[in-house]
């Protein structure tokens, strides 16, 4: 009870001050402050880890007029207390068209960035949620949602960042071998939370990641179905190997780790795919090909 007395009052005295000016977050930015908001508050634990304070970050987001994400509050965890957040999360604007902000009964979704790896959790409601009963503050709902009214403050709201969570959308990336290119292709089984992709490469040439693909391959799913994807690598020499790295570009434009990537040479994309030629058939041209590769 001591503890829940000393953070209740340092967070009365951020409110009094500023009530929802912060540390700056890097990796949760683009959001809509209104005059109209709520507070979360609560626990934050990592399955596997630990949290690093007022580095790691949450996201709080609703869904706009599209099904697509929108943010609409984040914090630096631990800014205000050890292993607490202390989020503001704003209401839509009716002046404006569009929608930028929360509506009355919209579902909310936490989403964390672990800023040491890089890496983005979306939480579960049903199993990375659970409530805590705190003195003067309003209990919430499971799931959680926008409530009507302003400046009510809801907790405890603790939230476990599972493995599960981890956003992982890419399942398969391959490399094949041709005559004058590299063909890159990879499949999603579902797209949550991204806006597209990069491929970076290097080699002996060139040891440092560079990006191939100026112009950002667009995503062709969605959170409930994935999609196919190809790029032909045709700035490339001959007989030298090449690694291949495949980026997911968040929402935010921010860069995301995607577990399942598989760096590539040209040396093993040939030796595991006979058919150079992408046509289907072991020709001539493969086998030329093939005893060029055994002789180096």
């Amino acid at each position: 009870m001591r503890m829940s007395i000393r953070f209740f009052a340092i967070l009365a005295c951020s409110l009094l001050a500023q009530p929802y000016i912060y540390a700056q977050t890097t990796y949760f930015t683009e959001y809509k402050t209104t005059n109209s908001y709520h507070q979360y508050v609560g626990k934050i634990s990592f399955e596997s880890g630990s949290i690093q304070n007022n580095n790691d970050e949450l996201g709080v987001f609703v869904s706009n007029n599209d099904n697509e994400p929108l943010l609409i509050g984040a914090c630096k965890i631990g800014n205000n207390y050890p292993g607490y957040y202390f989020v503001t999360i704003f209401a839509d604007d009716s002046v404006t068209a569009t929608k930028d902000g929360a509506n009355v009964g919209d579902t909310l979704t936490f989403k964390i960035w672990d800023q040491s790896e890089n890496k983005l959790y979306v939480l579960s409601n049903a199993y990375s949620l659970s409530r805590e009963f705190a003195p003067g503050i309003t209990y919430p709902d499971l799931p959680p949602i926008f409530k009507s009214g302003f400046g009510e403050q809801f907790g405890y709201l603790n939230l476990l960042v599972r493995n599960q969570d981890l956003n992982e959308n890419v399942v398969r990336f391959h490399a094949i071998s041709q005559q004058s290119s590299i063909k890159l292709t990879w499949s999603t089984d579902c797209e949550r939370n991204l806006l597209g992709f990069q491929i970076f490469r290097n080699s002996p040439l060139n040891p440092n990641d560079i990006n191939i693909t100026p112009n950002l391959i667009k995503t062709k799913g969605n959170e409930l179905k994935g999609a196919d994807y190809c790029f032909i690598d045709k700035t490339i020499l001959s007989n030298i190997f090449y690694n291949y790295q495949l980026i997911g570009i968040d929402l935010n434009g921010q860069p995301m780790r995607i577990q399942t990537i598989k760096g590539l040479s040209v040396r093993q994309a040939n030796l595991s795919h006979m058919d150079f030629n992408d046509d289907h058939q072991l020709g001539l041209p493969d086998i030329i090909e093939l005893m060029k590769r055994i002789a180096q």
